[in-house]
């Protein structure tokens, strides 16, 4: 179950990192045509970010390695 959360997790923060390029571009005006990405953009933040917090705490909580 770790290892799972730990690898979506891995994929999806690396995915989210040329969103928030094309998100901050999109912002200044630069171009409009990523409106409709909105919000899977935000349901993929909200998942990196749960699942950062989880794993942290599953790695240095729940089964700490001393």
């Amino acid at each position: 179950m770790y290892f799972t959360i730990l690898f979506s997790h891995t994929v999806l923060a690396a995915a989210i990192v040329p969103l928030v390029f094309a998100r901050s571009f999109e912002r200044f005006g630069a171009t409009r045509s990523a409106r409709a990405h909105r919000a899977l953009d935000a349901a993929l933040w909200l998942y990196v970010s749960i699942t950062g917090v989880l794993i942290y705490w599953l790695l240095y909580h729940l089964y700490p390695s001393a």
